[in-house]
């Protein structure tokens, strides 16, 4: 199994090839919001296709990459890290965590509570 986890330019460049569906190099310099190297860019498209991330087909002279993977397994498996790493495994010291870090309103607290209680209707099924 491919290693899952991203640094902050290759999810960036991730993010960028997910939102446009297939993306060139230049593609991502245009979307990325701050200057950096075309060289970082290429290096980091490269390494994500040499990890199973990307493919690319040639169009002209050009690289077309598009994604192998979906978001939902990239941000799966670096929460699973980040919960197994930072918190024992533990949702709840996860959710506390960010309760605190975050300071989430009473909105996004009762959207929390519908989350958990539809969850627990679905593994009562």
């Amino acid at each position: 199994m491919k290693d899952q986890q991203l640094n902050h330019l290759d999810f960036e460049v991730m993010q960028i090839v997910w939102q446009l569906g297939q993306a060139t190099i230049y593609d991502v310099l245009d979307h990325i919001g701050r200057k950096i190297p075309y060289t970082s860019v290429a290096s980091s498209m490269k390494s994500l296709e040499k990890r199973g991330f990307l493919s690319h087909q040639l169009v002209g002279r050009t690289f077309l990459y598009h994604p192998l993977t979906q978001k939902s397994e990239i941000s799966h498996s670096m929460l699973s890290d980040l919960l197994e790493r930072f918190f024992d495994n533990s949702a709840s010291r996860l959710v506390n965590a960010l309760i605190e870090v975050k300071q989430i309103d009473i909105t996004e607290r009762k959207l929390l509570q519908q989350i958990i209680n539809q969850k627990e209707g679905e593994s009562d099924e």
